[in-house]
């Protein structure tokens, strides 16, 4: 009688990825690359929302600042600042008689 013995499953997985190994290598790089795929484009949506979300508020920003030059030229108009005077501070153009020019030396 000869027992012929039968090789385990484990050695039988370990030949076959030996003989295959260039497949395996070519699957995992496969499988990587893929990954890599996937987070290159988060990435880029990341970033595409932030610049959006950056460009929205420089455009708020820029409203402002319109605004703001609207507010302070209205502000500083001359006919405004002439009216508060006369209304708030009972300040009179003075007449030419009352005017004092004052020397530079």
């Amino acid at each position: 009688m000869t027992t012929s013995r039968v090789p385990g499953l484990i050695s039988v997985l370990v030949d076959d990825l030996r003989q295959q190994f260039v497949l395996v290598l070519l699957f995992l790089l496969v499988i990587v690359s893929a990954l890599a795929v996937i987070y290159v484009s988060h990435a880029h949506r990341q970033l595409t929302i932030e610049r959006d979300d950056l460009l929205s508020a420089r455009d708020q920003l820029d409203i402002e600042w319109r605004h703001l030059q609207i507010e302070e030229t209205a502000l500083t108009e001359h006919s405004r600042v002439e009216r508060i005077a006369e209304q708030r501070l009972d300040m009179v153009r003075p007449e030419g008689e009352q005017e004092v020019l004052v020397p530079w030396q």
